[in-house]
């Protein structure tokens, strides 16, 4: 009996024995598995820190980049500024050169214009007179003439030497008015170049400062507008790239603006004066019309009666300041007017 409980219990304990065997081989590959998967994750781990460490040094380099482009971007920006603040200056005294010399200009044109009257009723009234001297002259030389030198009256004689020394006088003072007036012509032309001196100049400081919002704005005299060309183009060839093709065709037509060559124009006596108009009857436009319209023949003669304007010679678009709201060239003093606009909103801009 007491064999029998010692084998059971022996039994039990072998029994035991492989349980815990079991057991601890089972923790024993837990344990390898999580050595393994420990040690995977401390590779990971570590391949992780040291892309973030790299991806932090590549940022701390791109900050300092950054912090190194802002600096020279800030120096940048305080020269710009001098800059401008230079540039604002310079406007302002080319402002006041401007007023001062459109007013002298503008006296000097009317000063001018005063003795060109006076110069050409002197002439008329001097020719007058000289006409019916030479008619009184060849009255009496008729009445010489007509009687015998021995019945000569010596005071017809001295009348006749009276009258040609008086006509000899008023010729004299002819030739006087005529160099006058020459010398007065030459005069306004040049006051009139530098007054278009000096618009150009104006024109040209202006152009990057007028923008959208001002009355005032950029016009290329002498550069046709494409738009009645797309609407045309548009129209004929729906199907096709007829933007292409009416850029092409103002182009075309632009080209043959350029051709000093090319001079579709008559005079016509207009009040009395000679005027240059458009020959409707030249071949070019006469053709132009027929095939594209009214829009696209009015676009191209605009541009040529502008480019005849201001620049028959070069044929050339030539920039000019243009009052968008009438559609016509600005005058000096709208010119001015807007510059001082403009430093007054500068100055307020400032002392904010």
């Amino acid at each position: 009996m007491s064999d029998n409980k010692n084998e059971e219990e022996l039994n039990q304990v072998r029994r035991l024995a492989v349980s815990l065997s079991n057991e601890i081989d089972y923790k024993n590959q837990r344990l390898l598995e999580m050595e393994h998967k420990y040690n995977e994750t401390t590779a990971t781990v570590r391949q992780l820190v040291v892309g973030l460490t790299k991806e932090i040094d590549s940022k701390q380099k791109s900050l300092l980049e950054m912090e190194h482009k802002y600096s020279e971007s800030s120096a940048y920006v305080k020269l710009l500024v001098n800059e401008i603040d230079k540039l604002h200056a310079e406007k302002k005294k080319m402002h006041s050169i401007n007023r001062k010399l459109e007013g002298a200009m503008e006296c000097k044109k009317k000063e001018l214009m005063q003795q060109t009257k006076e110069l050409e009723e002197s002439k008329a009234h001097n020719d007058l007179e000289r006409r019916n001297l030479m008619n009184v002259i060849e009255k009496l030389e008729g009445k010489l003439i007509a009687q015998n030198t021995v019945e000569c009256d010596n005071n017809l004689h001295a009348q006749i030497n009276t009258l040609r020394k008086e006509l000899d006088e008023k010729t004299d003072a002819m030739q006087d008015l005529e160099s006058l007036n020459c010398a007065l012509t030459v005069k306004e032309r040049m006051t009139n170049q530098e007054l278009q001196e000096a618009r150009k100049e104006t024109v040209e400081s202006l152009q990057d400062m007028l923008n959208g919002r001002s009355h005032l704005g950029i016009k290329r005299m002498g550069e046709i507008d494409w738009k009645p060309f797309q609407r045309m183009c548009s129209q004929k060839f729906p199907g096709m790239d007829w933007k292409k093709i009416s850029a092409e065709l103002c182009s075309k037509w632009q080209e043959r603006l350029r051709n000093p060559q090319w001079q579709p124009f008559k005079i016509v006596m207009l009040n009395g004066e000679p005027q240059e108009q458009i020959d409707e009857d030249d071949e070019n436009l006469r053709e132009l019309r027929n095939e594209w319209g009214e829009d696209v023949y009015k676009a191209v003669t605009k541009a040529l009666l502008e480019i005849n304007e201001v620049n028959a010679s070069g044929r050339y678009a030539v920039p000019e300041i243009w009052n968008l709201k009438e559609e016509r060239r600005s005058s000096m003093k709208e010119i001015i007017q807007y510059l001082i606009k403009q430093l007054k909103t500068h100055k307020r801009k400032r002392k904010r």
